[in-house]
């Protein structure tokens, strides 16, 4: 890639740029002019009107008060400030004088109430109040307080009434300290506003200068001109993309600024406890960085709709709905959900719950990598989809629809004329978390079905189901995709082999592993139970089902598009590996990864030498089967409970029936590995050791 290119393109876009009005104005009249304008104007009317209604007297109307509650009438004229009994002429009827705001309320009194109250007799008062009126809560506040210290002088003279003194109602006093400090609470405040706002307005301003840079040079017919030129599709998108992207970053940085500023002054001008509040550059630095990458995604979603829109009028529509996806921040912050990984990979969301964390004070690096490393992979395949879409030789074409649905429609000679391809790295990728994303938030909801409906669940509708529907829909080609080749007799028994050889020796190693990386007890206690239950009621359904599904469903999904896609574009051990990474992962289990990525890792080498998926396809189920057959036998013999304790126990556990297993376990591993190593096909060169139909030479 040429970058004087590139910088002769982005100075020509941000020339143009700066001609209009309407960017500039987004990026520098709000931030600069307009929020404090706005801000303070609305803090100085809050302070003006909250001072009105503070000061304002209460005027409470109760019928033949001075006869009904004659000390109540009296605390309100003589002790009370704001406060005040009023009568009433005998033509006015108090409801219409409540609702036309000359009574604040009006307390309903039964006669002699008060020396009913002395006398010991339960008595109700009743306040009409009209709370469609601002004024109300500050009236009611009022109200209330003196009917607080009513009831106490009755019950003081119902204890001396009875000779008691009323020193035996002073209780305890209490004290609160708040231990956060001023820039936690105002860090709160922040947080309430401060994701929506940086989204919304870095998405606001990267709309114009995208449109100009796209869909404006479209329909002028200068964009053919500019392809035709010695600058290539990537210098050009680069230079675009890099404009849009400084133009959003800027505008969401200065509107950051800005509303931090703002917003102090403001809240300090409303309330004089605010004084302290405080945010420190530290903090609105994190924040800006943790927002980074989904302002990329969003600026880049944002080109990628003046790239589909063929007028500035079509634009236009498509905006509509785009704008509106910052949205989902400000329902986030109402619900405040805890920062659990479910949340941190889960796009917009991740980045409003670490603003939260970071702006409270309580964030950690753990938290903050993992939203910044989903978000920036979710940014990356927006990149990668706007690469595409600009590399299309169709987009300068005025008739072109790029949002159609014709291309979902198959055609017997699709194969023939070469519709149907290999998965891209940008595809597997949306693919995994896809399928990530679907785990996280249903599979829980299955856990109270039992182990078979949550295997059945998880492995059928959240992994296998969405690994077809895109092959489907991205017309990959199966075959090839899926590595749906045959295989020898040999092979397969060899598979096998290992599959069941492996299964006690993945276990002893676990307990090995526990030695220097313990065990949580009690998820280990919630999966004892979960294999137990389900054994308990069908034992042979519960080990085929597992090693079936999972030996299918995870084979198809991982040794397919994934080890497909990422084969084409690295070195074959690369890719291998990487996928086994992705495939203990995805189990949600820390302490487990280093083992399913091995043997992830191993089932990939199996599909890739071996040029099909079948064996690698009953090595897996095989394994998950023995595993699990392996359980029951022990849960037979020594019960579950002794397993479950075993388990939490951290060190090796080793008896004469493990060590006979591990035997056999070995014998069956060499005799599995010398049937499948026999049968491999003769290796290819690098160029093409992946699928030599369709792939792309690999990346050195």
């Amino acid at each position: 890639m040429r970058f004087d290119i590139v910088r002769a393109v982005f100075r020509k876009e941000l020339r143009e740029m700066l001609r209009d009005r309407r960017s500039l104005a987004v990026m520098f009249g709000i931030p600069l002019l307009l929020y404090p304008l706005v801000a303070i104007g609305m803090a100085t009317l809050g302070s003006a009107k909250k001072k009105e209604l503070t000061e304002q007297t209460v005027k409470v109307y109760i019928p033949g008060g001075k006869q009904a509650v004659p000390r109540l009438v009296g605390l309100m004229n003589d002790q009370y400030t704001g406060l005040t009994a009023v009568e009433l002429f005998a033509n006015v009827d108090p409801n219409a004088a409540l609702k036309s705001g000359e009574l604040q309320a009006i307390l309903h009194a039964p006669p002699n109430a008060e020396a009913k109250m002395l006398a010991g007799e339960e008595v109700e008062l009743k306040v009409q109040l009209d709370r469609s009126r601002t004024s109300t809560p500050f009236s009611e506040r009022k109200l209330n307080g003196m009917l607080d210290d009513y009831k106490k002088w009755v019950v003081e003279q119902r204890l001396m009434m009875r000779g008691v003194s009323p020193v035996v109602l002073q209780s305890f006093k209490t004290s609160t300290h708040d231990v956060s400090s001023g820039h936690q609470r105002f860090g709160k405040i922040l947080a309430q506003m401060l994701p929506l706002l940086l989204l919304m307005t870095g998405m606001l301003g990267a709309l114009f200068p995208a449109l100009n840079a796209t869909t404006t040079e479209r329909e002028l017919g200068t964009l053919e001109t500019l392809l035709v030129t010695p600058a290539g599709r990537t210098e050009l998108l680069v230079a675009k993309g890099s404009l849009v992207l400084v133009c959003g970053l800027l505008t969401a940085g200065l509107n950051m600024v800005s509303m931090a500023l703002v917003l102090k002054r403001a809240t300090s001008m409303l309330d004089a406890s605010a004084a302290e509040f405080s945010v420190s550059a530290t903090s609105l630095a994190l924040t800006y960085l943790a927002a980074v990458p989904t302002l990329i995604l969003f600026t880049t979603v944002v080109l990628i709709m003046g790239l589909l829109a063929r007028n500035f009028r079509e634009a236009n529509a498509f905006a509509t709905p785009v704008m509106l996806l910052p949205l989902a921040s400000l329902a986030v912050g109402i619900m405040e959900p805890a920062a659990s990984p479910a949340i941190l990979i889960t796009p917009i969301a991740n980045t409003t719950v670490i603003i939260r964390e970071v702006l409270t004070g309580r964030i950690s690096a753990g938290p903050f990598l993992l939203a910044f490393a989903a978000s920036g992979a979710y940014a990356g395949l927006v990149l990668s989809a706007a690469a595409r879409l600009f590399s299309n030789e169709q987009l300068v074409n005025p008739a072109w629809e790029p949002l159609s649905v014709k291309g979902l429609r198959r055609t017997a000679g699709a194969q023939a004329r070469g519709w149907w391809r290999i998965p891209s790295v940008d595809e597997a990728l949306l693919l995994f978390f896809a399928s990530l994303l679907l785990l996280f938030y249903v599979s829980p909801e299955w856990h109270k079905r039992g182990l078979l409906y949550n295997v059945l669940g998880n492995e059928a509708l959240l992994i296998l189901l969405p690994a077809l529907l895109f092959a489907w829909v991205a017309r990959w080609e199966w075959r090839e995709t899926f590595a749906l080749k045959p295989a020898s007799a040999s092979a397969l028994l060899g598979a096998a082999l290992l599959g069941i050889g492996l299964a006690p020796w993945v276990q002893m190693v676990a307990q090995l592993q526990k030695l220097v990386w313990p065990g949580d007890s009690e998820t280990t206690r919630a999966v004892t139970k979960l294999v137990t239950d389900a054994l308990n009621q069908n034992a042979l359904l519960t080990i085929v089902g597992i090693g079936v599904m999972a030996g299918v469903c995870e084979e198809l999904f991982y040794r397919g598009p994934l080890q497909t896609a990422f084969v084409k574009k690295m070195r074959p051990w690369a890719a291998i590996v990487l996928v086994g990474i992705l495939f203990g992962a995805i189990h949600m289990d820390l302490r487990g990864l280093p083992l399913r990525a091995a043997l992830g890792a191993l089932f990939g080498w199996m599909v890739w030498r071996g040029k099909s998926i079948y064996p690698a396809m009953i090595a897996h189920g095989i394994f998950d089967s023995t595993s699990v057959a392996l359980f029951y036998w022990a849960m037979r013999r020594i019960g579950a409970e002794h397993i479950a304790a075993a388990a939490e126990k951290p060190g090796l556990h080793v008896e004469t029936s493990d060590g006979v297993a591990l035997a056999v376990g070995a014998v069956l591993i060499f005799a599995g590995a010398w049937l499948f190593r026999r049968t491999l096909p003769a290796r290819e060169k690098p160029e093409t050791a992946g699928f030599p139909v369709t792939a792309e030479p690999a990346a050195s």
